[in-house]
């Protein structure tokens, strides 16, 4: 549909962050600097409340305060002072605080917590060292003062920081709290992780970090018993079983929900009642995953604060006699009156007040004196009662509710806090930050296996990170646990913190990932039989050496080099490795000295250009400027092409070397030889014994694709376009949207890190308008066909022989802040002589249309477990129905961690990501992807900063936070960087929807847990013995997830062992059934041979069978016809029953992950 566009402002000079450095792409490092300042959820650096923030933010955390409605009661203050006091104060001068649930009451549970982000508008660093730490610190002294009192705590990796500086004093008081359940920990993982972002691996591994620091140090007992999601931007159906349920929790909460949900659930509307319910997260699980849920009700609009809040020099409880401001009563009263009209929206006698928000207990007298007086004085006024809880304590009364609750599998996404405000942009912000940590995921899991297989200890390495992650585990792969760990954070990877945030991630994890390496080099040096010093890597956390733009120092500049590749997937592998090269004549061959097939091109103008965008130009002069050039200029001039055969959880390696016209190895050199079409109307036809691909050259745009082993085929064209980032302004509703449905039209929003608005539906050209170019370079193994749309527009898609994949690798970037080629809509003065420059944001799609009749159907994936269904313009069966849809565009982009797809009930079309990134399906056929955004302004959720990142990690460093864009451009304030440029793939499936189903998990374990490389100058003699380190390779719908030694120490010597099944339940009539392994068929061979395991919970911190038995089971029901239609249809096909392990038999249900800790001899 049209939308009017909105109104552009006179002025969009906005230029963030004050963040200095060099990052090299992708996943880098460089130098920041920072400013100690402290700065939480609703207030600035200067400890203001933010100016700006939209009133749907301050909701999250807003807090009732003394007066805030209308007395019930005549107060003492007010009308009574001549009679006594109506509570008298204690003659012992202590509290009550003894209070319990009282069956029969309205009971008030009350839940002191803090929010702390493991950085957001500061580094996690500074938030520890000028808040955290004083939280913890004064929390622990208050609890110590009476027994009674209460503290969930939930970011392990900010308490690990206070527990190392923790006394042995302070400890033993610690440990005595949470043996007593006075402190508890509730979700307990290494942060609160975002659930949009991550790829399910991500989480899972933080998490068991974070448990498994709480199991080593407080022992199973204090292992978390609910989530306490409060945060994150939208919820997943993966946070619900996989990361609730089997992890071992009853419940988890949150502070944000659709604001439609909401108020339909709070108005009491279409048979809902409350903000909670039993969540049915998997399809395939069924009944058995079902986990406690629930939005927190805060004041009565949800948020994670509560209707009190006695944080720092605010309200207080007066109750000396003696004081003329004494208000007990009033606060009685308050109390009373928010209690019974939360009753009124709450199932069963019991609610729960989640006591604090963001950074707060900084002094946790202030909140403990006072909850103590009010526990003490609500319950002699007997009206209601009301005792110090948790969150698990909550749970278990919930249990003993004799009601049924409303059954949901719906997810949370993309959640709207208000008409025409769509959290939808951060699915992409940072794509360069989630890039990285994706692949920091795969490297981590990698040499975790080869930490164990080679037996290389941290002592060998004798390599530890200087500035490390607070250490859970003995391994050299603890460090890069955690800080990946840390930046899965919901203002992490998510995209939503401020720029020097950002640069403290990346640099996190490339400093630990130099420990690693280390590790590595350790590990292949004793596979391969090489000298470690020798083995080199190209992995993006070094400048120079990053194959994702064809720079690596260890195959550039040389006459010959081996290529080791270690499979971390469970299954034989095929992998085509693409590595860059100086001169067109080479050769590659097995150890035995036999060729191997493989192809040289010629790297691209756009690939070489690359390495030339991180140079700051400020302050440089034209001589200054090409002498930096030369020295970063890419000295690799070809990409040399082969194919390695894998073992699984094994080792290859070749040999590459240049040859000369008279050697015998000639015949086996493939060069790739360029074609151009050129004519009026002509056509291009590429294929592979796969795949062949039509191109229209009077249009320069790709036009059909044809499965040439089904016959498939279909019109298919892959478009580049933007939109114009909304400043604010009035949405037109289409001819689509029925009246009944239209939302006023008009909002400020605008689109910033977390939101995305478009000023208009329409998808401009990224650029010029111009005709695309086509160049197609043929080879034997590989033909590739390159298209530039503009210069920060290009792709190469290319067709490998025997792959079922077409991929299409991506390079988006620099986005230009200014649009000279459009028409300017505001001047100088009214004077039209003087132009104002198109200073315009920009969310940059790449878009495939495809003739597929998919009737408003598509599918996402849910941090890479099950596929969820979308549909046009619509919510599912549990949302109010109808959902109004106020952005036709922004309100219909889903979170696409994996891959997205869409079908005509015969013929699908499936898109794989190596990155997560937003998607949608705006119109029959089509499946398009944010990849990434450059924006102008600020969205006023808190961070203060547009969106505006650079190749130098740097921004205009002149403008203060808070106000980016006071200059006028780039280096203004010190920062003359290009803008931000990333690449990614995506891997097209063209098939019948059964074939495509049974290809594409399988793609996507390709795609992105890829084989990890090792480079060295020296060769691999015939005699090493290489291969597979199992016995037998898994079968190949189970996925081994992890292998780890990093806990072993504190488990009796076991190694932490998780697998998977990949396909969920109806995606395939073979695979995606219950499948059977035995442990000593895979894990037989000498140096992996499994002794015995026992199988644990998902993180590893409690016995599973003890946990399934402790479960309870919750009373439900559908909440209408099309939700009861959902469940039904859905526990006809799912495995509601596990099977028990019994050594060494595992059968896996679809999208099942158990995890067991193991001895290996």
């Amino acid at each position: 549909p049209n939308i009017m566009r909105h109104h552009i402002p006179d002025s969009c000079h906005h230029i963030p962050p004050h963040s200095l450095g060099q990052k090299v792409l992708l996943g880098l490092i460089f130098v920041s600097t920072f400013v100690c300042i402290p700065a939480n959820g609703r207030h600035d650096v200067d400890g203001n409340v933010i100016k700006g923030l939209a009133a749907e933010e301050l909701a999250v955390t807003n807090s009732g305060k003394l007066g805030d409605q209308q007395p019930s009661i005549k107060y003492w203050a007010h009308e009574l002072k001549n009679t006594l006091k109506p509570y008298p104060f204690p003659t012992s001068r202590k509290y009550n605080t003894g209070a319990g649930p009282i069956e029969g009451k309205v009971n008030i549970h009350l839940v002191p917590h803090t929010h702390d982000d493991t950085g957001w508008q500061v580094t996690v660093d500074q938030y520890f060292a000028n808040e955290v730490y004083f939280i913890i610190d004064t929390v622990v002294q208050n609890l110590a003062q009476d027994k009674n009192r209460k503290f969930i705590y939930v970011e392990t990796g900010f308490f690990a920081r206070w527990w190392e500086q923790a006394s042995d004093e302070k400890r033993a008081q610690v440990t005595a709290q949470v043996k007593n359940k006075q402190l508890e920990f509730i979700n307990g993982a290494w942060c609160m992780h975002d659930e949009a972002s991550p790829l399910w691996t991500a989480m899972v591994d933080q998490t068991t970090r974070g448990h498994q620091f709480i199991l080593k140090n407080f022992g199973s007992e204090a292992a978390p018993r609910g989530t306490w999601q409060i945060d994150p931007f939208g919820h997943s159906n993966t946070e619900a079983w996989l990361l609730g349920e089997r992890a071992g929790f009853e419940s988890i909460f949150w502070g944000r929900m659709d604001w439609q949900d909401r108020t339909m659930r709070y108005d009491k509307q279409q048979s809902t009642d409350g903000f909670e319910w039993i969540w049915r997260g998997s399809q395939s699980l069924g009944a058995s995953a079902d986990i406690f849920a629930g939005n927190l009700f805060g004041s009565g609009n949800g948020g994670y604060s509560t209707w009190i809040n006695f944080d720092a020099n605010g309200d207080q409880v007066i109750d000396d006699p003696a004081r003329h401001d004494w208000n007990v009563d009033q606060w009685v009263d308050k109390f009373v009156q928010n209690a019974l009209a939360q009753d009124n929206h709450t199932q069963s006698e019991h609610q729960m007040w989640a006591c604090g928000t963001d950074f707060q207990y900084q002094n946790a007298d202030h909140w403990y004196r006072n909850l103590d007086k009010l526990i003490h004085y609500v319950n002699l006024n007997g009206t209601v009662n009301a005792f110090y809880s948790t969150p698990s304590i909550y749970t278990d009364w919930k249990k003993k509710w004799n009601g049924s609750y409303e059954v949901r599998m719906d997810d949370i996404f993309p959640l709207a806090d208000n008409a025409h405000n769509y959290w939808s942009g951060f699915f992409t912000s940072r794509p360069a930050l989630k890039r990285q940590v994706r692949f920091a995921t795969n490297l981590l899991m990698a040499a975790r296996q080869l930490e164990i297989i080679t037996n290389t200890t941290a002592t060998e390495v004798g390599m530890l990170t200087t500035k490390r992650s607070p250490p859970v585990g003995t391994s050299w792969t603890d460090s890069l646990e955690g800080t990946v760990g840390v930046a899965t954070h919901h203002d992490g990877m998510s995209g939503t913190e401020r720029q020097d945030v950002t640069n403290d991630y990346e640099q996190r994890i490339s400093e630990s990932s130099f420990e690693v390496e280390a590790g590595l080099a350790l590990a292949f040096s004793k596979l391969l039989g090489l000298p470690k010093e020798s083995i080199e890597h190209c992995n993006c956390n070094v400048a120079g050496n990053c194959l994702n733009m064809s720079v690596c120092a260890a195959t550039t500049g040389k006459a010959s080099f081996t290529v080791a590749a270690w499979n971390p997937t469970g299954h034989a592998a095929s992998e085509v490795v693409r590595v860059p090269v100086s001169g067109g004549e080479w050769v590659v061959t097995d150890r035995s000295g036999k060729p191997v097939p493989s192809q040289v091109m010629l790297l691209d103008d756009r690939t070489k250009s690359l390495p030339l965008l991180y140079l700051n130009k400020h302050g440089m002069t034209r001589k200054a400027i090409a002498a930096a050039q030369k020295d970063m200029s890419n000295k690799a001039d070809h990409v040399l092409i082969f194919e390695m055969q894998l073992p699984p959880v094994g080792i290859a390696a070749l040999t590459a070397k240049v040859v000369s016209p008279e050697e015998p190895y000639k015949a086996a050199v493939a060069m790739g030889i360029e074609q151009r079409c050129t004519g009026t109307g002509c056509s291009t036809t590429v294929e592979s014994d796969m795949y062949a691909l039509t191109f229209d050259e009077s249009s320069g745009m790709l036009s059909s694709i044809l499965n040439k082993k089904s016959g498939a085929t279909t019109s298919l064209s892959i478009a580049w376009g933007w939109y114009n980032s909304s400043t604010g302004g009035c949405t037109q509703y289409g001819t689509d949207v029925p009246k009944s449905l239209q939302l006023p039209g008009c909002s400020g929003q605008k689109s910033g890190a977390y939101i995305f608005r478009a000023n208009s539906s329409t998808v401009f050209y990224p650029g010029p308008a111009a005709k695309p170019t086509i160049s197609v370079v043929k080879g034997p193994l590989v033909t590739e066909v390159y298209q530039h749309f503009s210069d920060w527009a290009t792709h190469v898609i290319r067709l490998y022989e025997g792959k079922g994949y077409v991929e299409v690798e991506w390079t988006a970037g620099p986005i230009p802040v200014d649009t000279p080629w459009m028409e300017p809509v505001a001047w100088f003065g009214n004077n039209k002589s003087e132009p104002m420059p198109n200073h315009w944001g920009k969310e940059l799609i790449v878009k495939y249309t495809s003739g597929l009749k998919s009737n408003g159907t598509w599918y996402t994936d849910s941090n890479g477990k099950e596929m969820v269904r979308r549909q046009y313009n619509k919510r599912g069966p549990t949302y109010p129905q109808p959902y109004k849809i106020s952005e036709p565009v922004a309100g219909n982009y889903y979170p696409v961690n994996a891959l997205m797809s869409l079908d005509d009930g015969m013929h699908e079309l499936t898109v794989l990501t190596d990155v997560s990134q937003a998607g949608a399906s705006l119109a029959d056929g089509e499946l398009e992807f944010m990849v990434h955004r450059r924006i102008q302004d600020d969205d006023s959720r808190g961070v203060e900063e547009p969106l505006n990142e650079t190749m130098c990690g740097c921004n205009d460093i002149g403008a203060a936070p808070g106000r980016m864009g006071m200059h006028g451009h780039e280096g203004d304030g010190g920062c003359e960087c290009e803008g931000l440029t990333v690449r990614g793939r995506h891997w097209l499936i063209f098939d019948t929807v059964p074939e495509v189903h049974k290809q594409r998990r399988l793609l996507s374990e390709s795609i992105n847990f890829p084989a990890l490389l090792a480079f060295s100058q020296d060769r691999v003699l015939s005699s090493v013995p290489l291969g597979s380190m199992l016995s037998a390779a898994l079968p190949s719908n189970v996925k081994l997830v992890t292998l780890t030694s990093n806990y072993a120490a504190h488990n009796d010597g076991k190694i932490l062992l998780r697998l998977s099944h990949l396909y969920q339940v109806g995606e395939h009539p073979i695979l995606a059934q219950p499948v059977s392994v035995d442990l000593k068929q895979v894990f037989g061979a000498a140096g992996l041979k499994i002794i015995f395991a026992t199988e644990t919970t998902l993180s590893g911190n409690r016995d599973i069978d003890e946990w399934e038995h402790s479960k309870h089971t919750w009373k439900g029901h559908p909440a209408n016809v099309q939700a009861a239609t959902q469940l039904h249809d859905a526990a006809k096909i799912g495995f509601e029953k596990r099977v028990p392990f019994a050594f060494p038999r595992l059968t896996l249900r679809p999208m099942e992950v158990r995890t067991f800790l193991a001895t290996f001899q």
